[in-house]
């Protein structure tokens, strides 16, 4: 994939009172009546009331039905879909709606096209949904949960065959829609076409406005047996159209130990060790699926550890250029945004997005700052340059330097946050509960030789792995952090977080919270007073008006250890027996590029959720997404580059290929 970040929004000419596409001289939806055109080409044509009606919730807690489309454009024929969901499919099942778009709308040219759709209190409300929660011109993938997460929308921003290609998805039907083949053949290509076949299956419907040669031809070569059947309006005909072919058995997953691991016959209760955020958000992914999940903490209270802090700074450090790490951190910071809004969480008792400032402190960094403006990657609703004097103002404070504003960007209490999400009906806190030992079954897993067998267990133990290192040792490491509080005083008033050489957010419950040192390997949690005079001057080198009101402040505190890996991305997934990986990948040693067939020697239904270091509140709940999505076998939210980043097994793998032949 291309790592250029930045989108161009759809021209649209609003001249004869219909969105039409500038560049490509075609409408948006049909000038008689949109809805009644999707209705017909896209929902009764691929038979989506029966089929919704039909899903069954015997399989898993969750099932789901998931649509691939190409052109999202003004979300018509989403909020159709999800018209006919919420009418006829059982509440307990899941719509997932995948779109690729190249060139979103703006929210302004978004919001517009809704008011020609009518009053219709479904559309209306899907409207609604959809607006709050447009995500920013950026490329790549980005999940909006809707209804309640009855309904999951994966937007694709880019080329769609680009994206499909790094969709892991089984779709059930397609909308192939976009601007007619005349008017925009760059996309109605043969790759194209293999793509949708890839995700395919047997009952997989597909339906069309077009009934184009190039359409007809790319289709049949690539497995749909067509047909032709009455168009809407003044269209004479379109196509519908059945996968025939054969079904892949390639998910986008290069090598056997990227693939999605094997899911147990039946479901069964969740095992979650370890309650600070990234169990919490675990437990919530699968929760709100409807798996019952116990969550075990050695602790009294959940999240009083790495997760304890008061107040976090939510952001993404970007670099100048993109690269698959920093996607995959926007991404984080753009689903984690997103959750905070769905949940209605941002009104500052546990998160708010007040807007952050990244100062550039030294010559080095300034530069940094500069280059990233140039390149102009990131568009301003992500990021954008301010002057000292702007920053100030933003604020509230005076300001060491320029800095680089996140205007969506804010802070969250981990802590707060771990606990609201942990207070879902289906997750049990089982406090007090420090787990010495796992046992695999045949049928599952079980704790401390406990009575309960688990068929799948989840791992989230910062950076201690000593109850899976007999199996597999993941060589994380702890990193202390010790944060300072102290009471806000009269005279200065923060209005956004600030990060420099550390970060401090707005006053909460009228203190501070601002920090913080970094020891790796220091696995005391006792509060120094030299950590707290660091940390003290780094918010004096940053904001020194502010930091002078504090000066004479009693200091309070945490110290807790963060858990880095040897590349500083987390560990998430499915978990593989590690010797048997060496025996069986040794031809790695002699050809880093050797591909394997057949699967990994996994530890089915073992997996790990690790090793967030400082950007848990980025990381964790995307992070929660993939494995909720490996147990419940579902699409992926991000790019299948992405989450090979954070495959568990990426440190093995690399130790082979640097091995002697």
């Amino acid at each position: 994939m291309t790592d250029k970040s930045r989108l161009k929004n759809a021209e649209i000419d609003w001249s004869e009172g219909l969105p039409q596409s500038a560049a490509f001289e075609d409408i948006y939806f049909s000038q008689e009546s949109g809805i009644a055109e999707t209705e017909h080409v896209f929902i009764q044509a691929n038979d989506l009331q029966q089929r919704f009606a039909a899903i069954s919730t015997a399989t898993k807690p969750q099932p789901t039905f998931v649509i691939g489309e190409t052109g999202f454009g003004t979300g018509l024929n989403f909020l159709c879909a999800r018209r006919a969901w919420l009418e006829h499919a059982n509440s307990s099942a899941a719509l997932h709606f995948i779109s690729c778009e190249k060139y979103p709308l703006t929210l302004t040219d978004l919001t517009q096209a809704h008011q020609l759709f009518g009053e219709e209190p479904a559309i209306s409300e899907g409207c609604r949904q959809l607006q709050q929660l447009w995500p920013q011109p950026v490329s790549g993938f980005h999940r909006l949960s809707f209804d309640q997460g009855r309904i999951q929308l994966t937007l694709l921003y880019g080329d769609a065959t680009e994206m499909l290609s790094q969709l892991n998805a089984r779709i059930d039907c397609w909308f192939l829609d976009g601007f007619a083949p005349s008017k925009n053949p760059q996309m109605w290509q043969e790759e194209l076409f293999a793509q949708l076949a890839r995700l395919s299956h047997g009952t997989t419907t597909l339906a069309t406005f077009t009934c184009a040669g190039l359409v007809k031809r790319g289709l049949t070569g690539a497995g749909f047996e067509i047909r032709k059947v009455p168009g809407y309006g003044r269209k004479r005909e379109m196509l519908v159209a059945q996968y025939q072919g054969v079904e892949s058995q390639y998910d986008g997953a290069s090598q056997p130990w990227l693939k999605r691991p094997p899911q147990p016959a039946k479901p069964g209760r969740v095992a979650i060790i370890g309650g600070g955020l990234s169990g919490a958000t675990t437990a919530f992914a699968l929760a709100r699926r409807g798996y019952q999940v116990d969550l075990f903490e050695q602790n009294e209270e959940i999240a009083s550890e790495g997760s304890g802090n008061p107040q976090g700074a939510l952001y993404a450090k970007l670099p100048a250029k993109p690269t698959p790490q920093s996607r995959l951190h926007l991404s984080g910071l753009d689903f984690t945004i997103q959750l905070l809004r769905a949940l209605d969480l941002s009104d500052g008792e546990i998160a708010d997005l007040c807007g952050l400032l990244q100062l550039g402190l030294e010559p080095k960094e300034l530069s940094r700052f500069q280059q990233l403006i140039e390149n102009g990657a990131y568009p301003e609703e992500v990021v954008r340059w301010v002057s000292q004097s702007q920053a100030s103002e933003l604020a509230g404070t005076e300001c060491s330097s320029p800095a680089l504003y996140f205007p969506a960007a804010g802070w969250v209490s981990p802590q707060r946050f771990s606990e609201f999400l942990v207070q879902h009906k289906n997750i049990s806190v089982r406090p007090l509960a420090k787990i010495d030992r796992i046992e695999q079954q045949p049928d599952g897993w079980v704790l401390d030789s406990g009575r309960q067998t688990y068929p799948n267990v989840v791992l989230c133990t910062a950076w201690r792995t000593d109850l899976i290192e007999p199996l597999h040792r993941l060589g994380l490491k702890p990193i202390r952090g010790q944060t300072t509080w102290a009471i806000a005083q009269p005279g200065v008033q923060l209005k956004s977080v600030v990060c420099g050489k550390g970060y401090i957010s707005p006053a909460i419950e009228g203190q501070y919270c601002f920090g913080s040192s970094f020891v790796i390997g220091d696995e005391s949690t006792a509060l120094r007073e030299d950590e707290h005079q660091h940390n003290l001057q780094i918010l004096e080198d940053s904001l020194p008006r502010l930091a002078q009101t504090l000066r004479h402040s009693p200091f309070k505190g945490k110290a807790a250890q963060r858990a880095a890996s040897r590349d500083y991305l987390p560990l998430v997934g499915g978990l593989c027996q590690q010797d048997a990986m060496k025996t069986s990948y040794q031809g790695l040693k002699t050809d880093a590029k050797m591909k394997f067939s057949g699967d990994a020697p996994w530890l089915s239904g073992l997996y790990v959720n690790l090793g967030h270091g400082s950007k848990g509140l980025i990381t964790c709940p995307i992070s929660a997404e993939i494995i909720a999505a490996q147990i419940n076998s579902e699409p992926y939210p991000i790019e299948q580059q992405l989450v090979d980043l954070v495959s568990p097994q990426r440190f093995t793998v690399r130790d082979l290929i640097r091995s002697e032949g």
